[in-house]
């Protein structure tokens, strides 16, 4: 076949795109300090603003039209001007104006608050160097241009991107704090390059350079560029790497630092800054959409309603019209021209079109806007039970629009290090040379013990606590004191321990004393580690750009040892390793390699009989590690020989320098040199649950809601942590979908890579099959499904042929763990749930979790230690993830039925209206007559009927905060959406069609022409025949929403009393005015309705005949089929009235200080760190940012790891770049003599590997069996061979394959077993109570009951007696 043409028009586009991505890639090249300012490059003046003088009047009104209801409103507006009209145009604009100029006052008053915001920044002062006078002078911000030098002095502010040349630290470090660009309050090391560090003290007027970088963009953590510097600073021109470090970005301030020199290579709104200044994602909520098919529905409605009276007229004037001669048919308006009946319905048509706007509620949307603010602005925001007292850190909502979507999660995706854990790591376990060592029992331990029913037994020796200190809480009377040295093989743990005291890029801060010293960490496990390596003897107490300074401790004898750095390869969250080469004190060019196990493993050299000797053993160890709840890392090293690796470093330094695809020619680069390693053993790290998160899990799985786990950790920890918070219970049955199966093991050891993949792709698809046909078949059993499935399964379930199938798997479990997940793979795995119409919430603590948290439908952050990324890009942030039960299940719930509530009531009163209007007209014979003064129509949505629509909006609930966390199966009515279904919101069109035409009927009769109740003699006329039937409706509007209240307050009075009396006064002062204004209202209400008994007989009778069927039938609903919340609701009524205990929950604010507490929340001044990052904890003070994130193709997100601008790695690139082959000319004397050490061979037991242990052979599936036995099915008979339970670190474990672990009875958290469901004599069971597809959360179910026994028996006695009222 030939290619398709392509049009010019598609060619010219193509080619015009493909030069401007060409002209985005070229390098910026910048002349620094020459006296040329870049005219090409833009200023440093900065605007934020949406409007000026000029455009605001236009692009206000362009942002109200995107709102199809407002061009309908303009358009009844403009038709109103018409003598079709059949009301003044005056009321018609009047309406329109109030809503659009509450709406464009809104957005004016926000513009002028940014405009002298920006004013404020663009005046501040700055020195800038002027080569004329040869010093420095001051400038406004806005005046900077790019190329030149400035100066900030210590607390000042950057006034753009600069690149920093030298500070007033001789080192050339300078701190930075970024809380303005992040909202981190920690300090961020910047450091010069060495070539430019004394540039001040060097000469600056003649100093010159070029910088050869990137285009301006959004990546806050990324800066790829080169520095070519030469003569009298360096002997030759010179080609230097940039970094982030050596980059300081406007918006930050310099402290701790007496001043800065360096050169704009961004201002303005080339700034990075500027860049990311972009509105977040839009997000709208499940109502919002419904909202839009419910006003189509509403439009489509006054369509017909148009089109009948239109046709109607039509064919009644062409067939009666000119037997109609009182209205002289041969000289009438051609409105009412028998002879052209088209045109005659055409007229009806335009004017009922106005007359019928009603039916739209023109107020919704501004109503709507305001409940949701205070909603999340006082509510959420104020919540006393989310403050977080250790950090003065109160929950906050960063957006508005999602409230009443927290009350529809069907779904969470949850990180889980520094998410359900506390993100402060302790050196726990480690195995060198297949030997493990380490004692004591994990929090993860202890929790599954009193899980099962089991006493822990904690046998610690007393020695132990004179070894622990922050970060380490490790003891073996092996390893420590130096008695490693009398092990079998003391150079491999000699080994060991150099590797974890060199392979870092932490930053020894503070005196040369290990007691006393502190490590600024890019992360707690770092941290840990080079505290575990100074405990052992190894102290790292200095670092350069080059070295590493090692004391070391053998035979009771300190030597000082160097360790020259000539590489850090760094880590990311695709390599999943960090490497460090170096050059020993012995002379040898080593590789040190820490990572994963599943890349370290895929790298060992495996000819090497060390690594065989250990490898089974060490991932045996690894094994029992994570099922204890620890992270674990693995060692390794190899040596390098001098002529591979100067081929390598020539590669190695045009991938530094390259200013195209850096980053990928250095991981390509990196893999020609991490091969053929040699393994040492592994490292394993407890990080402690967050408190609550048990409890705060299992309530949410009470509620139905679906938990993902998505988590980096291996599969073994990730279980562990699964049953310790309650994720995973006995009770469920647990498929688990792995790829790490021996045959696609060894093909990949045999370098198969192909085969292997191919393999692991059809054992992954065979798994989800047979696990989703398993499911199926125990439909009908009790109890959860849980999917637990490793990153390398993850990756193929995502694949296009299996996505739908791992969909269908997930969606059928109570819980879901993915383990070994990638940042993209956490925002994959949400947009695939997202595709199966759940709603998601994404939540998350770092850099890594901004993709799901953006991708997800919610996005909720939690501010812990690794920065403040995460809240930064979510929708809503809390200080810890207990406070997502409160979120969820009071806030969300609460918005949810709010919400819904208003809008139906908010159609009902319109439709109600409008019907009252429209059946007026059919009356009429759709003649265009009005039964209302058309001033009483326009102020009905803005002023008579405006607050109970607010106070339901804002005030309205059906149960307690106490009760909705006490009975969490309430919340299933927001996933299920029964508040705003069609079938509700059906209830509210045929509640206005019914309240319509009785209110319609009864006021007819009740006024009609024969019927005289006053002394003057004088029959009701037509005006007040309107003012009576808009009295009736207006209270029969009101009356409606005190009839479905079950919650008053105050202000729910207020409402509707105001609402009411407002329309009498407005009636009263109305009539009052002159004739001339009041026309036929004039003393309507004083001197002819008032002393009409039949008026006020009308005005109490019709609204109440009105309500009475609905307000009946729901009564009757109440008593005869009563729901869950109406059940709750009557507990909460006897709690009150005292007859019952109320309930006890878990307080999350226990130990708070109240008058601080107090203090925090009644301050109007909100924080600007909105998250929770403690002072005195491990990595809480690191220099370094968080991960960041850019967003890439088909909104996944890819993580760039914070060590991409680590001072440490500037430091050693200077060096590099200054003089790649340094290591060629060092001396062969060194600080210590030490023999190389040797590997003697292992004798340890053959333990066998618990992951080969239950990996069934081919074709083998595993099937569930009650009573925690686990049997293989052969596919081609039923023969069944028993399989051993492995019980590891507490936990009973089987196959990692599909299969399934079943046991009888529920665990509870305290250990002891819960009953099963169990029916109250004549009690029916409560639907919404119970967990979905769980054991039902009945009201006998005593495991989560009232803690009184009074409670008990009258919640019992009072469940029943609803029951049998019901029968």
């Amino acid at each position: 076949m030939c290619p398709e043409p392509t049009s010019p028009k598609k060619g010219l586009r193509a080619l015009m795109s493909n030069k401007k991505a060409q002209a985005e890639q070229a390098a910026r090249v910048i002349q620094i300090n020459d006296g040329i300012h870049h005219k090409e490059f833009k200023g440093n003046y900065v605007s934020t603003t949406k409007y000026n003088i000029i455009t605001y009047l236009p692009k206000a009104l362009f942002e109200q039209y995107r709102r199809v209801a407002n061009i309908y409103f303009t358009l009844v507006a403009a038709l109103s001007t018409t003598s079709l009209s059949p009301v003044r145009p005056v009321t018609e604009f009047l309406p329109l104006a109030i809503v659009l100029g509450i709406s464009m006052l809104k957005e004016l008053i926000e513009d002028v608050k940014r405009y002298r915001a920006d004013r404020e920044v663009n005046s501040r002062s700055v020195e800038c160097f002027d080569n004329a006078t040869k010093n420095y002078v001051a400038k406004a911000w806005r005046h900077v241009k790019v190329g030149e030098i400035v100066k900030v002095e210590k607390d000042g502010y950057f006034p753009a991107d600069i690149l920093l040349l030298s500070t007033s630290s001789e080192d050339g470090i300078c701190y930075v704090e970024t809380i303005n660009l992040d909202g981190e309050s920690n300090l961020k090391i910047k450091k010069a390059l060495d070539a430019t560090k004394k540039v001040e003290a060097t000469g600056l007027p003649e100093f010159r350079a070029e910088v050869q970088c990137e285009q301006p963009n959004a990546s806050l953590y990324t800066f790829t560029g080169n520095l070519v510097l030469g003569p009298p600073f360096l002997e030759q021109s010179t080609t230097l790497p940039l970094t982030p470090a050596s980059v300081v970005l406007r918006g930050c301030s310099l402290r701790n630092t007496g001043c800065i020199t360096g050169a704009v290579i961004f201002a303005g709104h080339d700034t990075k800054v500027m860049q990311n200044a972009s509105l977040p994602p839009s997000k709208r909520s499940r109502i919002e959409k419904q909202m839009d098919v419910l006003i189509l529905i509403m439009f489509t409605l006054l369509f017909i309603l148009c089109i009948i009276g239109a046709v109607i007229l039509a064919i009644w004037t062409k067939t009666r019209g000119r037997s109609m001669w009182y209205l002289r048919p041969d000289n009438t308006e051609r409105a009412y021209d028998p002879n052209h009946p088209i045109i005659v319905g055409v007229y009806s048509f335009i004017t009922s079109f106005m007359l019928y706007s009603y039916l739209i509620p023109i107020s919704l949307y501004v109503s709507l806007e305001m409940v949701k603010v205070f909603q999340s602005m006082v509510f959420i925001n104020s919540d006393r039970s989310m403050y977080h007292a250790a950090s003065d850190t109160p929950a906050l909502a960063r957006t508005s629009n999602l409230n009443e979507e927290l009350g529809m999660v069907n779904t969470i995706l949850s990180d889980k290090t520094g998410t359900l854990t506390r993100n402060i790591m302790e050196f726990f376990k480690c195995s060198v040379g297949g030997i493990a060592y380490g004692q004591g029992v994990t929090e993860s331990e202890k929790a599954n013990s009193r899980r099962l029913g089991q006493a822990t037994v904690v046998a610690e020796d007393g020695e132990a606590a004179t070894w622990k200190e922050a970060s380490f809480n490790f003891y073996d009377k092996r390893l420590l004191g130096g008695a490693w040295m009398k092990q079998q093989d003391p150079e491999l743990i000699k080994q060991f321990c150099r590797i974890l005291a060199v392979c870092h890029t932490a930053i020894p801060d503070g005196p040369d004393d290990p007691a006393h010293i502190k490590f600024e960490a890019e992360s707690p496990d770092e941290s840990a580690l080079v505290v575990a390596a100074k405990v052992m003897g190894f102290f790292c107490y200095k670092r350069t750009n080059t070295a590493v300074y090692v004391r070391e401790s053998v035979d009771g004898q300190q030597v000082d040892l160097e360790f020259e750095i000539l590489n850090i390869l760094e880590f990311d969250s695709t390599r999943k390793r960090m490497s460090t080469i170096v050059r020993s004190p012995e002379g040898k060019i080593m590789l040190f390699c820490k990572g994963a196990d599943t890349v370290i493993y895929e790298r060992l050299d495996h000819s090497s009989k060390a690594n065989m000797l250990i490898k089974d053993s060490t991932r045996q160890h690894m094994e029992e590690f994570g099922a204890a709840g620890l992270r674990t890392l693995c060692l390794s090293y190899a040596q390098l020989d001098e002529e591979v690796y100067d081929a390598w470093q020539v590669k190695y330094f045009a991938a530094k320098t390259s200013l195209t695809g850096r980053e990928e020619k250095l991981a390509e680069v990196s893999e020609l040199i991490e091969k053929n390693l040699i393994l040492v053993g592994c490292t394993a790290i407890e990080d402690k649950l967050q408190e609550g998160v048990p409890e705060c899990i299992e309530h949410l799985a009470n509620a139905g809601i679906r938990i993902w786990i998505l988590t980096g950790d291996k599969q073994e920890t990730a279980i562990n942590i699964g049953f310790a918070c309650s994720l995973l219970r006995n009770d469920m049955r647990q498929y688990i979908i792995s790829a790490n199966l021996a045959e696609v093991i060894a093909l990949e050891d045999a370098g198969k890579t192909a085969e292997a993949y191919s393999l692991a792709h059809s054992r992954v698809g065979q798994q989800l099959q047979e696990a989703e046909a398993h499911i199926l078949s125990m439909a009908h059993e009790d109890g959860d499904s849980a999917l637990i499935i490793d990153g390398k399964a993850l990756s193929h379930g995502l694949a296009t042929d299996l996505r739908a199938q791992l969909l269908s798997v997930g969606g059928r479990c109570a819980s879901v763990v993915c383990c070994r997940v990638s940042p993209k793979q956490k925002a994959q795995v949400t947009a695939l749930v997202k595709s199966r119409g759940d709603t998601t919430l994404g939540i998350g603590d770092g850099a890594n979790d901004v993709g799901m948290i953006m991708e997800a439908h919610i996005g909720v952050g939690i501010s812990g230690q690794e920065g403040m990324q995460a809240v930064m890009s979510s929708d809503f942030a809390i200080a810890q993830f207990r406070y997502l039960e409160t979120l969820l299940l009071v806030h969300g719930r609460w918005s949810y039925l709010r919400i819904a509530r208003m809008v139906g009531y908010f159609l009902y009163k319109n439709l109600f209206f409008g019907l009252t209007i429209f059946l007026y007209n059919a009356f009429c014979f759709f003649s265009g007559q009005v039964i209302y003064n058309d001033f009483y129509m326009s102020l009905y949505n803005v002023g008579f009927t405006v607050l109970p629509p607010l106070v339901v909006g804002i005030f309205d609930q059906d149960v307690s905060k106490d009760l909705s966390r006490r009975y969490p199966g309430l919340y299933q009515a927001g996933p299920k959406n029964l508040c705003f279904s069609y079938k509700s919101v059906a209830f509210w069109l045929a509640n206005a069609f019914l309240h319509a035409g009785i209110l319609f009927t009864m006021v007819i009769l009740g006024t009609k022409s024969t019927y005289i109740d006053r002394s003057s003699g004088m029959t009701y006329t037509h005006w007040e025949v309107g003012t009576i039937m808009f009295t009736t409706a207006v209270f029969t509007v009101h009356l409606q929403l005190a009839a479905m209240l079950t919650y008053w307050t105050p202000l729910h009075h207020v409402g509707i009393y105001v609402g009411c009396g407002f329309w009498l006064l407005y009636l009263w002062i109305y009539g009052s005015f002159p004739i001339a204004w009041s026309l036929d209202i004039y003393h309507m209400l004083r001197a002819v309705l008032a002393p009409l008994p039949s008026f006020w007989l009308i005005i109490v009778l019709v609204p109440i005949t009105c309500v009475l069927p609905s307000f009946m039938l729901q009564q009757v609903a109440r008593h005869v089929r009563p729901d869950d919340k109406t059940i709750i609701a009557e507990i909460q009524s006897k709690i009150r009235k005292g007859e019952m205990a109320k309930p006890r929950l878990h307080s999350s604010l226990a130990g708070v200080d109240s008058a601080r507490r107090l203090s925090r929340l009644q301050s109007k001044r909100m924080s600007i760190n909105s998250g929770f990052v403690p002072d005195s904890s491990p990595g809480a003070s690191s220099y370094f940012s968080p991960q960041g994130t850019e967003q890439g193709t088909n909104e996944t997100f890819e993580v760039l790891f914070s060590a991409q601008r680590n001072p440490v790695i500037a430091g050693l690139d200077a060096e590099i770049a200054r003089n790649p082959f340094r290591h060629r000319s060092r001396s062969s004397s060194f600080h210590s003599a030490a023999s190389p050490h040797t590997h003697s061979a292992l004798s340890t037991k053959d333990r066998p590997s618990l992951l080969r242990n239950v990996v069934p052979e081919d074709g083998d599936h595993i099937a569930a069996i009650p009573g925690r036995q686990a049997q293989r099915l052969s596919p081609g008979g039923l023969k069944l061979e028993q399989l051993p339970v492995m019980r590891t670190g507490g936990l009973d474990t089987t196959a990692p394959l599909d299969v399934v672990r079943s046991s009888i009875g529920r665990q509870s958290p305290s250990g002891n077993n819960e009953r099963g469901t169990e029916s109250l004599p004549g009690s029916v069971e409560l639907g919404l109570l119970r967990r979905p597809n769980m054991s039902a959360l009945a009201a006998g179910d005593r495991a989560d009951s009232l803690d009184s026994a009074t409670s008990s028996t009258l919640e019992s006695a009072l469940l029943a007696g609803r029951s049998h009222a019901g029968h």
